[in-house]
């Protein structure tokens, strides 16, 4: 995990860049570093890279090699190329992409990584400097064109300082060619049969430059390779229409559908398979951290250094000093620390996990729980902000203040845990004063270049989340401030995309029936990248923490797209069966009967942090609350 940037200046060389914004910083705690290369007299780049110490030995960024490449890294390679347990994917990518110097190569490796990322890459046999993202968008890369021949070009996980930002679409990956002219010239390899995220069309020669930049004329000429592409990571939806009507189903008893739907063998056949893929995806983006690497070494009492570079002992030996403790405390079962003076509980927990208590952080709860030894603890983070109520001749309780829809589904849910298990149900809550400091002098700028309403809502409530400082609802501990320390905070988003769980698919379903359902969950899956991942990773990673989105994983992903749609979501039913249908029975047969029927509730709603300013606001409106106050 990393917080990189890259600038390239055309022109007179620059001095000393300052990259140490702390917006930049905070993504990655654990080290940091800067390169520059002057490619001619009149070109020069200059690469910056903040590091998020996670798996395998620390390597600062940009990584380098011995023939002048450089590789900043802001992903997880989950699958696809072969990370070792001790191996950092970094340097593994690095070696791999500088195997050969070929389109081809660079496109088919990028291509078989099956993870979450965004990349810069200087190609120092070619001269070229290669960038972008994932086919789901899932981590942050924002870019500024330059509008003149002294304007610099520059790639940046996170704003800086006052540049105009956008984020890279992610329709392929990028490279550009230096050439005599003040023109940059940028070449895009896109994936195959890519489309532009909304509208479904295909991105062609025609309209690429549009799709790009907008009406904005910049200094930049953009070129579509027509026979090269990376490799699509997910098949095309199936498409099948069921030999149903769409008449609506209404019954008393919602689990007595579910009950019925799992004695029809195929049905239960797609549950299981579920289940199965989903808790190797769960399992994947649980263990996969270094500090189980750490504690196994301790483990085995083995002392020696885990970094083998001497070069990097000085940057790393504070991070191996951070994690040696825990995985001691660990190893004793001691969950909790205690810290003096403040008498706030620092956890212990490996992962944490967004927990509203719905269907689809249920699920990932009860999976970890089958993946996680048993004496591990998890923080359950559930976040409320501060309803204004009103009560006649009394003032209302602390309580009440914060009882919001998500409040009481994540205590009901929490009821439905393996109760051997120790859980920490983090109870995080904002005050309306708290909310509009944070949003004022820092979410804001992680939320931009997005700016709507619920670009709003969602960040602000995503960050304090991430966050992880609360009041503990549970154990013996129950009322004791608690700040979660886990690196890991898996997320539940791509779910509602895949499975219809927004208001719009039952609309589109009422009005346009099966084909027009169809229509537009193919349309949200091809749609993700360009919504709000890049906004989240920027918001969580501000921690110094990671996203981890089990249901984006390709094996996931994948599978969904080979069921037919009504497989996934039966909208005959009402809401909270019909939608997510397929996964409220994953639910129950996971033993989380109460969850399995939980409405679909978004964050801004269940967390009432849409209550909290403006009731009368849209959603897609440009928000003024996240504009530079004048």
């Amino acid at each position: 995990m990393c917080g990189i940037c890259c600038a390239l200046f055309r022109g007179q060389k620059p001095g000393k860049l300052d990259f140490s914004c702390s917006r930049l910083k905070n993504r990655g705690p654990d080290a940091s570093s800067q390169a520059a290369v002057d490619i001619d007299p009149q070109t020069h780049l200059v690469l910056t890279g903040h590091v998020l110490h996670m798996r395998g030995c620390l390597t600062p960024q940009p990584a380098t090699d011995k023939a002048g490449n450089f590789l900043q890294w802001n992903g997880e390679i989950f699958g696809g190329l072969q990370v070792g347990p001790n191996e950092n994917d970094t340097a593994l990518l690095l070696s791999k992409l500088s195997e050969k110097s070929d389109v081809e190569h660079i496109l088919g490796t990028l291509s078989s990584v099956q993870g979450p990322w965004a990349f810069i890459y200087w190609q120092e046999k070619m001269k070229k400097l290669w960038f972008g993202r994932d086919f789901f968008g899932r981590r942050s890369l924002c870019w500024h064109l330059p509008q003149s021949s002294t304007d610099p070009f520059l790639l940046t996980s996170v704003r800086q300082n006052t540049e105009e930002l956008v984020e890279v679409p992610s329709i392929g990956i990028y490279s550009v060619t230096l050439t005599q002219t003040d023109c940059l010239h940028i070449t895009v390899y896109s994936w195959s049969e890519a489309v532009w995220p909304g509208t479904m069309d295909l991105v062609t020669s025609d309209n690429l430059h549009l799709g790009l930049v907008g009406g904005i004329d910049g200094n930049v000429q953009f070129c579509l390779h027509s026979d090269l592409h990376l490799a699509k990571c997910i098949p095309p939806l199936n498409r099948s229409l069921p030999d149903i009507d769409t008449c609506k189903v209404m019954t008393e008893s919602p689990n007595s559908v579910i009950s019925n739907l799992l004695q029809d063998a195929q049905f239960n056949s797609c549950v299981d398979h579920l289940i199965e893929i989903l808790l190797q995806s769960v399992t994947l983006r649980v263990l996969n951290q270094v500090i189980w690497a750490q504690t196994k070494r301790l483990d085995s009492e083995l002392n020696a250094s885990p970094h083998n570079s001497t070069q990097q002992t000085v940057e790393t030996s504070s991070v191996a000093d951070q994690i040696q403790p825990q995985a001691q405390r660990d190893l004793s079962h001691d969950q909790n620390l205690e810290q003096p003076g403040d008498g706030v509980i620092t956890g212990q927990s490996k992962v944490a996990i967004l927990f509203s208590g719905g269907v689809d952080s249920a699920v990932i709860t009860a999976l970890v729980d089958k993946c996680l030894p048993s004496h591990e603890s998890v923080d359950l983070i559930n976040v409320a902000f501060e309803r204004n109520v009103q009560q006649k001749n009394r003032k209302p309780d602390e309580e009440e203040k914060w009882n919001v829809p998500d409040r009481q589904t994540g205590l009901l849910a929490l009821q439905e845990l393996n109760p051997e298990r120790k859980w920490n149900f983090v109870m995080v809550n904002i005050s309306i004063a708290e909310l509009q400091r944070q949003r004022s002098e820092h979410i804001r700028h992680l939320v931009y270049p997005l700016e709507t309403v619920l670009d709003d809502s969602i960040g602000c409530a995503v960050w304090f989340a991430a966050r992880g400082e609360g009041i503990l609802g549970n154990g013996d501990h129950a009322g004791k401030p608690y700040k979660s320390s886990s690196k890991v905070i898996l997320c539940g988003m791509g779910a509602d995309e895949q499975f219809a769980g927004y208001s719009r698919h039952r609309g589109k379903f009422e009005e346009l029936g099966w084909q027009g359902l169809i229509d537009e969950v193919e349309m949200e899956v091809q749609r993700i990248s360009a919504r709000n991942l890049g906004r989240d990773d920027r918001i969580i990673t501000d921690h110094g923490k990671e996203a981890r989105f089990p249901f984006l994983d390709e094996n996931v992903v994948s599978y969904l797209q080979t069921l037919p749609v009504h497989i996934k979501a039966d909208l005959r039913y009402p809401r909270g069966l019909g939608e997510k249908i397929l996964l409220r029975a994953c639910a129950v047969k996971l033993g989380l009967i109460k969850s399995a029927l939980f409405p679909k509730r978004a964050i801004q709603f269940g967390s009432r942090i849409a209550k909290t300013e403006n009731n009368k606001e849209k959603a897609s409106e440009k928000c003024s609350r996240l504009a530079d106050p004048t």
